[in-house]
């Protein structure tokens, strides 16, 4: 018997994706390792920063599509620090994505785009980086 090869986990990135500017904010080195593979498996070269401190550094010296935001950061809750970034973004207007092993809520904080629960695969990532590559295409 022939053994044919399993399909990819993911399917091919379309060339949007590849081309969104992603940051990361995750305390725990880990988990900032494995989101950055799991991004860069998609094409994507992401930004890290491990507080809220080194978020607003980054997002003064950047422009991001996508913030991904661990809820449970030791200097600032996850929520006030998107709410302050998006501030700080102005007409850029990048969409934050809360990361965090909380269930989803029936209704979103207002400043949060999307929601990922901790664990999370490859393919959740890039389902949701697909939709809101696409929500960025059509606002830019």
């Amino acid at each position: 018997m022939t053994r044919h090869p399993d399909p990819p986990v993911v399917p091919p990135n379309p060339p949007a994706l590849a081309t969104l500017r992603v940051l990361v904010v995750e305390d725990h080195a880990i988990g900032r390792i494995l989101l950055e593979a799991m991004l860069a498996g998609l094409g994507i070269a992401a930004t890290l920063a491990a507080s809220g401190e080194e978020a607003r550094e980054a997002m003064r010296a950047h422009d991001f599509d996508v913030v991904l935001i661990d809820l449970g950061l030791p200097d600032v809750h996850g929520e006030d620090l998107a709410r302050g970034l998006a501030r700080q973004a102005g007409d850029r207007r990048p969409r934050f994505v809360a990361v965090t092993g909380r269930e989803r809520p029936t209704a979103l904080p207002p400043v949060f785009a999307d929601w990922l629960e901790k664990p999370f695969s490859v393919r959740d990532l890039h389902r949701l980086l697909t939709g809101l590559g696409a929500d960025v295409a059509r606002s830019a």
